[in-house]
C-alpha cells in the first residue's frame, strides 16, 4: 500500500466533529460506564474469568475513560491503551497520568504476540476498513485463553458477518447479548 493511501484509510479511521464530541462527553462515559462495562463485567462473571493482575489491552481507547474503568475495576498488572488518533491520546494522557496511553492502529500495531490476557475494543472495529485484519491482529495478541471482550453495530459489516470474521480470527464466541436493540451487539470471545 502507497503511502498517500495509507493516510486515506487512517482518515477514514479517524472520528469526525460530531462523533468526537460525542465520544467526549459525559452521557457518552455514563454509558459506558453503566451499561457497556457492566455487560462486559458480567460475561467475565458469567465465564468465571477474573482478569486483576493480568495483561490487559484497550485497543481503540479514544480519550482513555475505557482504560480508567478497566484500571479501577480490574486491577490488571499491565494496561496498553492505544488509538489511532493523537487528539484522543492527548486528552487520555491528560486525564488518567498513571497509564501508559500509545498512539496506534489495530491493522498495523506492533505488539508482542501472546502477551495479552484480555482485550477490550469498545465498538471501534466499524470505524476500521480492514477490519478483519484488526480482528486477526487483536487474536495474535490474545495467549492461548485470553479473551476478547468486543461490541460492535451493524455498520460496516452485518452481526452475521463479524461473527464469521471472529471464528475466522481464530477466535470462539462464548457468550453475546444485544445491546440498544439489536443495533449493537456485545461478545465475549476466546482463543482456543
Amino acid at each position: 500500500m502507497s503511502n498517500d493511501n495509507n493516510e486515506a484509510v487512517a482518515d477514514e479511521m479517524r472520528l469526525g466533529k460530531a462523533e468526537f464530541y460525542a465520544m467526549n462527553n459525559p452521557v457518552r462515559k455514563l454509558i459506558q460506564k453503566y451499561w457497556e462495562f457492566r455487560v462486559f463485567k458480567n460475561f467475565l462473571k458469567r465465564q468465571n474469568i477474573d482478569l486483576s493482575g493480568k495483561v490487559i489491552i484497550d485497543a481503540g481507547c479514544g480519550s482513555g475513560y475505557s482504560s480508567k474503568l478497566i484500571m479501577d475495576e480490574l486491577n490488571p498488572s499491565e494496561l496498553i491503551a492505544f488509538d489511532i488518533m493523537p487528539e484522543q491520546i492527548a486528552i487520555a494522557r491528560k486525564r488518567y497520568k498513571n497509564i501508559n496511553f500509545h498512539v496506534g492502529d489495530m491493522t498495523r500495531i506492533n505488539l508482542p504476540g501472546n502477551k495479552a490476557d484480555a482485550v477490550f475494543v469498545f465498538g471501534i472495529l466499524h470505524h476500521i476498513p480492514e477490519w478483519r485484519k484488526a480482528l486477526s491482529n487483536i487474536s495474535a495478541f490474545l495467549k492461548k485463553r485470553g479473551v476478547l471482550l468486543v461490541e460492535e453495530p451493524r455498520y460496516r459489516f452485518t452481526l452475521d458477518e463479524f461473527e464469521h470474521g471472529i471464528f475466522d480470527s481464530g477466535l470462539t464466541i462464548l457468550d453475546k447479548k444485544n445491546i440498544f436493540g439489536s443495533y449493537f451487539k456485545s461478545y465475549i470471545c476466546i482463543k482456543e
